[in-house]
């Protein structure tokens, strides 16, 4: 008995179909009767209690087919469940690091391709998504996807209306006014119940991170807004004490010449003077990081390299400072040997004394300010060294930030607009270098810069 059941069971786990267990049963009971019944080797039977054998082992066999049979089907549909759950996993943590909505649309239909052996494709208003090397046509179900997305209905294959479509279309929306419908290429294929939950979970997960992206641009909206109402702000308020002061000096500087011009002896008028020259080049230069900052903004930032001879470039820079040193001290390397650097000779002074501006503005007073560098392989290092006091720590990450006006040491607090030093980065940054700025062992700030170099 155990034989003859065990037998039929593994002609259904083996088949996985009834039929070929129902029809093994009736040959083993023929079998069976043909051997072990009396009158052996016939298929008559003399007892009415070998009958009942026989229908109860044909009722067992047919009750123990059927059962592995349903058992069979129940493995198959969990072992295909717990693939189904592992791929809505990988799903839901490939859309976690998706950037935009192509890549989360394209992420969802390679993991609906994993476990759904059909073409997919998506429609958002009028914009498709489908398979490469694929003629599938949009236009013909225009209005099967409208009438889907509209009325929130599957549609399609199998489904109460347009069931004669070879497609199956299933509509999303999302209180973010995401809008859309995923079609599935049926064709002769016959979707399950468990690939068309499998296909909606899918879904969701698409939608829950299409709004995440939405809300995530959104707030990127918001913040670039603000920050440039910032900006905004900061340039303003900044432009207009940059210019109000030196204006002043040179409206009361010019104003007391004029009105006084035979009253004040040589020397008062020469000392005017320099000070108008130095409040009008400090203008000039405001202007200049101004027009370079706009040239930034405006993504048209060019420089023009020509081969300059580095001690003519810092001779110039010495001429356009000296007059604005004050109590302060510059010395400036020389050497005897000519070397010259492929760059904008106008921009790379503009640096010199954008840095040398900021170690007059944040220096003690009486403080060296030391001009240096040194050839290398590939590039050229300058400094710009000073001993007035140094950078504090929680500045030094931040000050070559646009904007940024770090405290001075001076009764004239927040001095400038913050745009030197952020132009002396992308100066030196579009030649092909870098700047970095740290504080020194003699008291000071170094800010260095390097430029690439070829003997």
């Amino acid at each position: 008995m155990l034989i003859y059941v065990g037998t039929i069971m593994l002609i259904v786990v083996h088949t996985k179909k009834n039929v070929y267990g129902l029809s093994s049963t009736l040959l083993l009971v023929f079998i069976f009767n043909f051997l072990f019944t009396e009158p052996k080797y016939t298929f008559k039977i003399n007892d009415a209690n070998y009958i009942i054998t026989l229908v109860i082992f044909t009722l067992v066999s047919i009750t123990t087919g059927t059962l592995t049979n349903q058992l069979q089907k129940e493995i198959f549909i969990s072992r295909d469940n717990e693939k189904k759950l592992e791929q809505l996993y990988i799903t839901s943590q490939s859309l976690l690091n998706a950037k935009s909505k192509k890549e989360i649309i394209m992420k969802t239909k390679e993991n609906l391709n994993e476990l759904l052996p059909m073409n997919i494709h998506f429609y958002f208003n009028n914009s498709y998504y489908i398979d490469k090397n694929n003629s599938f046509n949009f236009s013909v179900y225009e209005s099967n996807l409208e009438f889907a997305i509209e009325n929130n209905l599957i549609c399609g294959k199998d489904e109460l209306k347009y069931n004669d479509l070879p497609i199956k279309i299933f509509p999303f929306f999302s209180s973010k006014n995401i809008k859309g419908a995923l079609v599935v290429e049926c064709l002769e294929q016959k979707m399950s119940k468990q690939e068309r939950e499998f296909v909606q979970t899918s879904i969701l997960h698409m939608i829950t991170a299409l709004e995440r992206e939405l809300i995530a641009s959104e707030e990127e909206n918001t913040r670039i807004e603000m920050e440039k109402e910032r900006i905004k702000s900061a340039l303003l308020r900044s432009i207009s004490h940059d210019l109000r002061t030196p204006l002043t000096s040179l409206k009361t500087g010019t104003s007391f010449l004029y009105e006084s011009f035979d009253e004040i002896d040589e020397d008062i008028k020469k000392s005017m003077l320099l000070d108008i020259n130095n409040e009008t080049s400090r203008l000039n230069d405001f202007v200049e990081n101004l027009l370079n900052m706009t040239r930034l903004t405006a993504n048209k930032f060019a420089i023009k390299k020509n081969f300059e001879t580095i001690d003519d470039i810092l001779t110039d820079v010495h001429r356009r400072v000296k007059s604005r040193l004050l109590n302060h001290q510059i010395l400036i390397k020389t050497t005897k040997e000519i070397n010259k650097i492929n760059v904008d000779g106008q921009l790379i002074t503009q640096v010199f004394i954008n840095l040398i501006d900021n170690a007059i503005r944040h220096s003690e007073q009486n403080s060296t300010i030391k001009i240096d560098y040194d050839i290398e392989k590939y590039k050229v290092v300058f400094k710009v060294i000073d001993n007035g006091g140094g950078i504090q720590e929680k500045n030094i990450s931040k000050i070559f930030e646009n904007f940024t006006s770090i405290e001075t040491r001076k009764e004239d607090n927040f001095r400038g607009m913050g745009l030197g030093l952020n132009i002396c980065k992308a100066i030196v940054n579009a030649h092909g270098g870098d700047i970095t700025a740290y504080n020194n062992d003699i008291g000071g700030a170094t800010f260095e810069f390097n430029i690439p170099y070829k003997k």
